[in-house]
Parts: C-alpha cells; structure tokens; sequence
C-alpha cells in the first residue's frame, strides 16, 4: 500500500493509528503576504491555461504560489516536487508526494526537518485528505528518524482555488473546515496562511 492508496480518513486510525478531527485551527489574524508583481503576471497567464487536470494545476497555479514563498523565504526552505518519501513501505507509509516544504535553505537532496506537504487535486479534496495525513504522518517519523523531531507537521490539499490546511499533532489530524480561497488577481490569503505556517514550524 502506498500512500494513494488511503483514500478514507477512517483508514489513517485503523492502519497507522492516527485520529482526525475537523475543527477550525488557523489564526484568526496574520501579517498580511505581500505578493510580487512576479506571481501575478504569472497567474494572470494561467487564466488562458486549460486547467482540467491535477498536473495543469500544479504548474500553473500550485508550483507558481509556493515559489513564490520560497523568494520570499530564500534562505529558510527548500521546497521538493514529486519527490519520494519512503519510511515504512510495510505500512503504506512510501510513495511520491506533490510538494514537500523543509525547514533547510536551497537543499537538492530532501533532508530534515521537512515541515508542510501539499497534495494537488483535481477536483475532490475531500478525497486528498486521507492521503495528505498519511504523508504527513511518514514525515513526522521521517524528522524522528534524523534526529530532528518536530512536534507538529502541517499539510493542505487543493484544488489550485480552494486550499484546505492540516496539521497532525499528538497524534491527531486538525482539518480546517474553513478552506482558504484563492483567484488568479488574489492569491494573498494562501500564502499568508503559507508564511504563518514556515513562521511557525521555523520557531
């Protein structure tokens, strides 16, 4: 089993003995992210893209957002697409992730302390949830494994316009109830949550 294969919340307590739980947890106020001229020309170009896909989206719209965060985070992260992240094939816990951000500046080798995975999907992100969880519960054993434990491992699953946050803690999975929106001329809302989120995991 891999990680696409946890395709209900149900399956993280059974399998990997993770709960879940919805209830709002994002702060109520954030410095607000001052988005470059850079990303919204970029987004701007994105509304003539046909985005029908997972792999459009992630292109145009997801990978776009997060570079963005990481010029504005040069020296803080490393941000990782389609990456393997392997910890316990045994337990499903193996397979490819969409986006791994980790606490290590311009790294091209995934080292800990990795902090937020974001999975893309087309349509459904009720149906990410399972699996984001899953990932974010090998990362919090992948950060033990190194010897750089981290007691909270955030998350979010998207849509490319609507973006759903997690965080696993104790052993829990928080899911945001409150999805975070995004257009192509305002991407502000994404990233403040994004920059709260490193701000927080870089404490």
């Amino acid at each position: 089993m891999a990680y696409n294969k946890f395709n209900k919340l149900e399956q993280l307590h059974t399998e990997i003995g993770v709960n879940y739980l919805q209830a709002a947890w994002l702060p109520e106020k954030t410095k607000p992210f001052a988005v470059s001229s850079l990303l919204l020309e970029i987004l701007a170009e994105a509304v003539f893209e046909p985005l029908q896909t997972e792999k459009a989206k992630s292109e145009s719209v997801v990978a776009p957002v997060l570079k963005e965060l990481r010029r504005k985070n040069r020296n803080r992260i490393s941000s990782f697409s389609g990456f393997e992240l392997t910890v316990d094939a045994s337990r499903g816990l193996n397979g490819f992730c969409d986006f791994i951000l980790a606490g290590v500046p311009q790294k091209i080798e995934l080292i800990a302390p990795i902090f937020c995975l974001l999975e893309a999907k087309k349509d459904n992100i009720e149906k990410g949830l399972a699996q984001c969880g899953a990932e974010m519960y090998a990362a919090l054993l992948f950060n033990e494994q190194k010897g750089t434990p981290k007691e909270v491992i955030y998350g979010c699953v998207t849509n490319a316009f609507s973006w759903c946050f997690l965080k696993l803690e104790n052993n829990i999975l928080y899911i945001d109830p409150n999805y975070v929106p995004l257009t192509f001329a305002s991407p502000h809302q994404v990233l403040t949550v994004l920059q709260w989120i490193l701000d927080e995991s870089l404490k």
